[in-house]
């Protein structure tokens, strides 16, 4: 792991812990998965890697929680063959195509071409089992967040509904508590799932496998650029992305005594979408305690094509043959990062380059 292309950071408990055990699959209770979009490909192949040394040999339960992409990610993750889903997760998501009359004048497609792309992108991840296979799962709890308005009119469009969103913004803007007075979280979880939360209002719904495909589809449903969804069986809501209150997550939420891993796009954790222009806005100390995050390093990062994670201007700046060129040449550069963890993980060695969250 010379190359110090990665990133991995722990709080105090966490690098004790790693110290003390070194990376084994049971050391990990909760798996967190961060929205991003497009920024999930610099993850390719380090999802590969810990399905082989996270998910596939392990013993006892796992958490996954996820919002948006991150949802996605574990949706692949937690079917019987996960290398195989993932493998048809990547190019449904590279190649994704819009058709001309879809297109707004600065390029931007259709709400509803958004939405029918994304339902194609699930059909490729999920297949005829998949919705199944990730309720029924022996050792993966799944949670997928999304978020609702709590004054739902069902709108997804309109002044109105720009209105309300904005009020949501401005609350957010004073406290990350007071986004809660606009927007609520809904979390549904397969059978015995654990992860609790008490900072913002939250619903719980039972995980079933007719509700995966709507529940993971809401869970990426941005708000103004995709459909609302509201046809989650038995759930009478307008849902959209989970990432407006979980975008990379505060970690304020309950789990057991185990550690909690989260392979992250960036070395900086966002909590909220609406706390990106909040620089200081970022998960406490202690709730960081138990957390070991794996993340490019921001020099790694500058290697990249035009020396950013892919993102959806990237739709806009580049036209389809070359955006789908340079995403696919994103997640073969990254490829190192998968080999770096791979190394340190099998040498025993991980634990050696532990450093401590910029706030702890």
């Amino acid at each position: 792991m010379s190359e110090r292309n990665l990133v991995l950071r722990a709080g105090p408990r966490a690098a004790q812990r790693l110290r003390e055990e070194g990376f084994h699959p049971d050391l990990f209770g909760t798996l967190v998965g961060a929205s991003g979009g497009p920024k999930w490909l610099v993850l390719r192949h380090l999802d590969s890697v810990l399905i082989d040394r996270l998910v596939l040999p392990r013993t006892t339960p796992l958490e996954t929680l996820g919002s948006s992409i991150g949802s996605f990610r574990h949706a692949c993750y937690a079917q019987t063959d996960p290398q195989v889903a993932l493998t048809c997760f990547e190019p449904a998501y590279v190649e994704q195509s819009y058709a001309e009359d879809e297109l707004d004048g600065r390029g931007t497609p259709s709400k509803e071409a958004i939405t029918r792309e994304s339902k194609r992108v699930l059909d490729f991840l999920l297949g005829e089992s998949g919705a199944s296979e990730i309720c029924e799962h022996p050792h993966l709890r799944t949670n997928i967040v999304a978020a609702r308005l709590r004054r739902d009119r069902g709108r997804d469009r309109g002044l109105a509904f720009h209105l309300q969103v904005g009020a949501g913004a401005l609350a957010n803007a004073f406290s990350r508590r007071a986004l809660g007075r606009h927007f609520e979280r809904v979390v549904f979880q397969s059978r015995d799932a654990g992860v609790h939360w008490s900072d913002l209002p939250t619903t719980i719904v039972e995980l079933t496998p007719e509700r995966v495909p709507r529940a993971l589809l809401s869970s990426g449903s941005i708000p103004l650029l995709m459909a609302g969804v509201r046809d989650v069986p038995g759930v009478p809501a307008t849902l959209f992305d989970g990432g407006i209150i979980d975008y990379h997550f505060d970690f304020e939420f309950a789990r057991d005594d185990r550690l909690v891993l989260f392979p992250h796009f960036f070395d900086r954790i966002t909590p909220g979408w609406f706390d990106k222009p909040w620089k200081k806005r970022r998960p406490t100390a202690a709730a960081l305690d138990d957390v070991v995050m794996i993340a490019p390093s921001d020099a790694f990062v500058a290697t990249l094509p035009g020396g950013k994670v892919p993102d959806r201007d990237d739709f806009l700046d580049f036209g389809e043959g070359e955006r789908i060129e340079r995403w696919y040449d994103v997640i073969e550069r990254c490829r190192v990062l998968a080999e770096e963890l791979a190394e340190g993980i099998d040498s025993g060695r991980i634990a050696e380059r532990i450093e401590p969250f910029p706030n702890a």
